[in-house]
């Protein structure tokens, strides 16, 4: 029999059917020209010596989707706490309504371009860099923005966000705030706490006190490094080098330290900030966490509340 010219299946050839499935790049999944224009926007961004900001985790093959909620976040939250108001022409375009959908990306292409050039600029707010591993962004703040500020707010809403309509994220996991960053090595690290701690501690050497002026700056401390795709410094090296530039009127205290000294190392670079010692009630500010407990709260409310009205 002649051949009909088509290709028959070849039950060894399972190769082949996986070939044809690939897509290739970006893990094997299609992305929309929105997404590809964002990504393009966010790349060529680096992460610089001196920024502040926060850290971003979140779920794997979802950082497009992260950035558009930490953005509006951003975006929300910087015109409450610091008086910041997004683009008036950004409000505007998105308060029309697209007539089809070759329209709506057009538009957002075109909004992202000008998100583009604004981020670029030096007096940009903020901007959101893409590291070059999977479920890590890091968010770029410039004054007037406190990042920490800006975290504990965000973090702090999402703890009492008992009714699930008032849960803003669902891609974001966790928000680190970084006051500083330097490099990732000793003397980098060295700067970055000189830097950082002589707001919130007297450092090692700086002990003489003023005469008749007594000392009530003793709060204890804890240490809490988080080391990502870095081999220069260990863990253990980090933690001793930081504790032994603050002055021992300091105690370690690691169950419930007055202030806790978070040290972000990714790659080349080193981040530090403090907080209060409320950072472990608060899920070391994990918004998906902070979710999960709202809504058992809001639950186990409900419960009590059905319970006295059956009584």
């Amino acid at each position: 029999m002649e051949s009909n010219g088509k290709r028959k299946h070849d039950a060894s050839g399972a190769q082949g059917s996986s070939l044809k499935r690939s897509k290739g790049g970006n893990q094997g999944k299609w992305m929309t020209p929105s997404h590809k224009a964002k990504l393009a926007a966010i790349k060529g961004r680096t992460l610089e010596i001196g920024d502040t900001g926060f850290w971003v985790t979140c779920q794997r093959h979802k950082e497009m989707r992260a950035a558009d909620e930490i953005l509006a976040l951003c975006e929300e939250y910087c015109q409450k706490l610091f008086g910041i108001s997004p683009d008036a022409a950004d409000e505007a375009s998105e308060g029309q309504e697209p007539e089809d959908v070759e329209a709506a990306i057009e538009k957002e292409l075109a909004a992202l371009k000008r998100s583009s050039k604004k981020s670029k600029d030096a007096d940009a707010p903020f901007d959101i860099l893409k590291m070059n591993v999977d479920c890590v962004l890091f968010v770029r703040t410039r004054a007037p923005i406190d990042p920490l500020v800006l975290v504990k707010e965000i973090c702090k809403d999402a703890a009492a966000a008992t009714d699930r309509s008032l849960w803003r994220s669902r891609f974001i996991n966790k928000l680190t705030p970084v006051t500083f960053t330097g490099k990732a090595i000793e003397k980098g690290l060295e700067d970055v706490v000189r830097k950082v701690l002589p707001d919130h501690f007297r450092l090692a050497g700086d002990e003489v006190e003023e005469t008749g002026k007594k000392e009530d700056n003793t709060c204890s401390y804890a240490i809490r490094p988080t080391i990502r795709a870095h081999t220069t410094l260990n863990r253990t090296e980090v933690i001793d080098k930081v504790a032994n530039m603050i002055s021992k009127q300091h105690k370690v205290e690691l169950k419930t330290p007055d202030k806790v000294i978070i040290i972000e190392i990714f790659q080349t670079f080193c981040g530090m900030s403090v907080v209060g010692s409320d950072w472990e009630a608060m899920k070391k500010y994990n918004i998906h966490e902070l979710y999960a407990a709202a809504a058992k709260l809001g639950a186990d409310s409900e419960g009590d509340k059905k319970e006295a009205d059956d009584e």
